[in-house]
């Protein structure tokens, strides 16, 4: 089965350090015209120009001090950059702290997976991040491949995800969710993301993760407003799509794929979570394309 275009952090110069700030207009012309599924973060400013870029099938309208950032697993387009300028710095997600290693900014501090795709960032927080994008870019024109040079690097990525991770804070309800619901709701995302395609059952993640399948879905309530059986089906559903429009696999192929013993069982899951048989979405996607 084709799946969906897969790009990896490929500067094999750079895989000891895992980031790389590069302005847009200097990798213009190697930009994909198709969708593609990164397999690291994306971070993108907007400094110049007007245009779009549509993530996992919503489409932004950009300008200056729009914020784009991409997780690796997310469907992207570059549908219309001709215009746009920014700063850009692609993250291997194995560079940035976990475990033990940064205590005070491990990844539930940051909480990437929950920062919205775009936003546009308010006049004073733009400048701060503008600049410490600019003085990123200029420091690693200097990098020699040192340890030294490595640690600054990555603490200057981490210290502008850290003041973006403040931003994002603001825009969603996590600062608001008790502490226990934030821990139990992550620790079921985490784990949906990587069983989702071979387990649909609530029963298995409350069995999985020690919770009752009712805290599972208080905790998805507080945050998403949803039960966590919801969430599991849009995750599902969200895959199926991406498939369905961005690879040339047949809906009997996302299906088996997805955990469905019949194409049948399938075609229901799909049109009830998301009001459309299969092959019409898919037909529909293609058409746009």
């Amino acid at each position: 089965m084709e799946k969906i275009r897969q790009t990896s952090f490929e500067n094999k110069q750079l895989t000891a350090l895992g980031v790389e700030p590069i302005r847009l207009a200097d990798i213009r012309a190697k930009l994909p015209n198709v969708a593609e599924r990164p397999e690291f973060y994306i971070l993108f400013l907007v400094t110049a120009g007007r245009g779009k870029h549509k993530v996992d099938f919503v489409e932004y309208a950009l300008s200056s001090g729009s914020l784009v950032f991409i997780r690796p697993g997310q469907v992207q387009e570059w549908s219309d950059y001709a215009e746009l300028d920014g700063e850009v710095v692609l993250i291997d997600p194995r560079s940035l702290p976990h475990g033990d290693r940064l205590y005070a900014a491990d990844s539930n501090l940051l909480a990437l997976d929950r920062w919205q795709n775009c936003t546009v960032l308010p006049r004073a927080v733009n400048d701060d991040v503008l600049d410490a994008l600019r003085r990123l870019r200029r420091d690693f024109t200097q990098f020699d491949g040192s340890s030294l040079d490595i640690a600054l690097v990555r603490h200057e990525v981490l210290s502008i995800l850290l003041r973006l991770a403040r931003w994002q804070g603001q825009l969603t309800t996590m600062a608001r969710v008790p502490s226990r619901a934030q821990k139990t709701y992550r620790l079921f995302i985490q784990l949906l993301e990587q069983q989702y395609a071979d387990q649909h059952s609530l029963h298995y993640y409350a069995q999985r993760l020690g919770y009752a399948q009712s805290t599972l879905s208080r905790a998805c309530l507080k945050y998403e407003g949803v039960s966590a059986k919801v969430v599991i089906d849009r995750r599902i559903a969200l895959e199926a799509q991406r498939m369905l429009a961005h690879s040339r696999a047949s809906v009997a192929e996302v299906g088996f794929y997805l955990g469905f013993s019949e194409t049948t069982n399938f075609i229901k899951f799909f049109r009830r979570v998301l009001g459309v048989t299969p092959s019409v979405f898919q037909r529909r996607s293609r058409v746009e394309a």
